[in-house]
């Protein structure tokens, strides 16, 4: 790693707590909860329900409940955060699977390779506006995985892409985590191939409305 700003811890306790109690706070978020937990279940099926996983980064465990119900039976749970951590290590006492948790990064993810069946990548590719902060995720999420790997971001193709670039100036570049950008779905597929990934499956969190896309991948 050569530039700090890629292994940043970016949320405080303080701001770990925010992000908690945000996506608590209304039916609005309640709802939005519920369809990416939908979402990540329909990916983990289309895996074949597999019985080791890995959450990264996990954030406060809020898609957790997802991988219970979908039966896996060993799930690893980390984050660069280690505000974060703090708040998931209450959320795995409610579950009723294994959760391992541990503090690392997705551009250096501290496990062996071929580490697990399935891994989860959530809300984070949206926050990388450089083509090469991405290759160097997807290299690391190949590299740890067996076979799939679930990814969410925001793509365009719909109402709220079309707003937020008529409302926005260009986004700016930031090297690692930085703020929120939305992709081209074409760019993201073609970086997924690059990577040695071929896509397996895409679902939109509000079709025809939201930038959310969860991609489900796999090495071919």
């Amino acid at each position: 790693m050569n530039n700090p700003n890629l292994n940043a811890d970016k949320y405080t306790h303080e701001r770990a707590h925010h992000y908690e109690a945000h996506h608590r706070k209304s039916l609005r978020t309640s709802v939005t909860t519920w369809r990416e937990r939908a979402l990540l279940k329909n990916a983990l099926a289309a895996a074949g329900n597999p019985a080791r996983a890995l959450d990264l980064p996990c954030g406060t465990g809020r898609f957790w409940p997802a991988f219970a119900d979908a039966g896996v039976k060993e799930l690893l749970a980390a984050d660069n955060s280690a505000g974060m951590l703090g708040i998931a290590a209450r959320s795995g006492a409610e579950l009723q699977i294994p959760v391992k948790l541990f503090k690392t990064s997705v551009f250096q993810i501290g496990l062996p390779a071929a580490s697990v069946q399935f891994l989860a990548c959530l809300r984070f590719f949206h926050h990388l506006s450089r083509t090469e902060d991405r290759a160097r995720a997807l290299a690391e999420i190949r590299r740890v995985t067996t076979s799939y790997a679930a990814i969410s971001l925001w793509t365009d193709g719909n109402v709220q892409s079309w707003l937020r670039s008529r409302r926005r100036d260009k986004p700016v570049v930031t090297v690692g985590y930085g703020k929120r950008t939305c992709l081209h779905g074409a760019t993201f597929e073609a970086e997924v191939k690059a990577a040695g990934f071929e896509v397996a499956g895409r679902w939109r969190l509000w079709p025809g409305l939201s930038m959310w896309t969860l991609y489900l991948i796999r090495k071919p």
